[in-house]
C-alpha cells in the first residue's frame, strides 16, 4: 500500500461503530434491578461493612463505657499477640481447622455417595443422617457429654468390654483436643452430605453409561469422572467447612463449660473473645483515665467516689 492509500484511509477510530445508547427499556430494567438488590445492598452496608469498618477504627483505640475513646496506636495489637491465651487459641483453632476440615470433607463424600445408590429405605437413611444438621447445640454437647462421661459414659462403657482402661474425653489435656473435633465433625457432616449429594446427583447419568458400556471400572469412574466434576461443589464444601471451623464457639463452651482445667487445650479464639467480654468483664475505660473529664449529674467526680470507698 502506497502512501497516499494509507493517507486517504480514515483512522481506526472513526471507523469504529459508536456505542448503541440504551434503549428505555434497558434503562427500566437497569432502574428496577437497582432497585430490587437495593435491600440486599442496605442490609450488607448497615450490618456488615460499617461494623467492620468501626471495629478497624476501635482497634485503634482504648474503647470504654458511653463510647468515650482514646487513641492508643498499635497497643492492642501488641497486647493481644503478647498474651498467651490468644496464642494458644491461635493454636487449638488451627487445630480444628486442620483435623475437622479434610475429615468433614471425606466423610461427607463418601456418604454422599453411598446415599446415591439405589438402595431400600434410603430416604430412612437420609432422615437419619441428616437429623444432627437440625440439633440444636446444646442437645448435642449435652448427649456427647454423656456418651464421654469419664465413670459411666458409653464409650467407656464399650472400651470396658474389651479391658481397655477409662478414657478422660472431657479432661485428659491430650485427649481433649480430638474429643472436640470428633463432636464438631459428628454435628457439621450432615449439611455437607446434603450438598454433596445435590452435586453428584446434578452429573449427568449417560456419563456412567457410557462409562459402563467402555469397561470402565468403578474405581476409575470416579477418579476420571466423579471427582473432577464435583471439584466446584467440593470447593465449596470446603470453604464453608473452613469458615464455620474458623468460628467455632457453640460446641467447645457446651462440652467444656467456662471454667475448664483444659482451656488452653481447647480455647478457640471465638471462645477467648466471650471469655474476656462476658466472664472476665474487662474494663477497656480506667477511671484514672477519667479523671475530671466524666462527672455525675451532681457535680461529683467518679474517680474521687470510688478512692473514697476503697479507702
Amino acid at each position: 500500500m502506497s502512501y497516499s492509500d494509507e493517507a486517504a484511509s480514515p483512522p481506526l477510530s472513526a471507523r469504529e461503530p459508536n456505542k448503541k445508547a440504551l434503549t428505555r427499556l434497558e434503562k427500566e430494567e437497569r432502574f428496577w434491578g437497582w432497585i430490587m438488590i437495593l435491600p440486599l445492598l442496605a442490609g450488607l452496608v448497615i450490618f456488615y461493612f460499617t461494623p467492620f469498618f468501626q471495629n478497624v477504627f476501635y482497634s485503634f483505640t482504648d474503647l470504654g463505657e458511653f463510647q468515650i475513646w482514646t487513641t492508643i496506636s498499635l497497643d492492642n495489637y501488641i497486647n493481644l499477640f503478647s498474651d498467651d491465651e490468644f496464642r494458644s487459641a491461635i493454636v487449638n483453632t488451627l487445630a480444628y481447622v486442620f483435623i475437622c476440615v479434610p475429615v468433614i470433607t471425606v466423610l461427607s463424600l463418601l456418604l454422599a455417595m453411598g446415599l446415591n445408590q439405589a438402595i431400600r429405605g434410603q430416604w430412612l437413611f437420609r432422615t437419619l443422617l441428616f437429623l444432627p444438621a437440625v440439633t440444636m447445640p446444646a442437645a448435642i454437647a449435652m448427649v456427647w457429654q454423656w456418651l464421654m462421661n469419664r465413670n459411666f459414659g458409653l464409650l467407656n462403657q464399650i472400651l470396658a468390654y474389651f479391658d481397655i482402661p477409662a478414657i478422660g474425653w472431657l479432661s485428659d489435656p491430650d485427649i481433649v483436643r480430638l474429643s472436640a473435633s470428633l463432636v464438631i465433625i459428628w454435628s457439621a457432616i450432615a449439611l455437607k452430605m446434603i450438598i454433596l449429594l445435590a452435586g453428584l446427583q446434578g452429573i449427568p447419568k449417560q456419563i456412567y453409561e457410557a462409562m459402563s458400556l467402555d469397561g470402565i471400572s468403578k474405581l476409575r469412574g470416579f477418579w476420571s469422572i466423579t471427582l473432577p466434576l464435583m471439584i466446584p461443589t467440593l470447593f465449596f464444601v470446603l470453604v464453608i467447612s473452613f469458615i464455620e471451623t474458623l468460628q467455632i464457639f457453640d460446641v467447645v463452651y457446651l462440652l467444656f463449660g467456662s471454667s475448664s482445667m483444659v482451656d488452653d487445650q481447647t480455647m478457640t479464639i471465638a471462645y477467648l473473645f466471650y471469655k474476656y467480654a462476658f466472664i472476665y468483664h474487662e474494663k477497656r475505660v480506667r477511671l484514672s483515665d477519667c479523671r475530671g473529664d466524666f462527672r455525675y449529674h451532681d457535680g461529683t467526680d467518679p474517680a474521687a467516689d470510688m478512692d473514697r470507698q476503697t479507702a
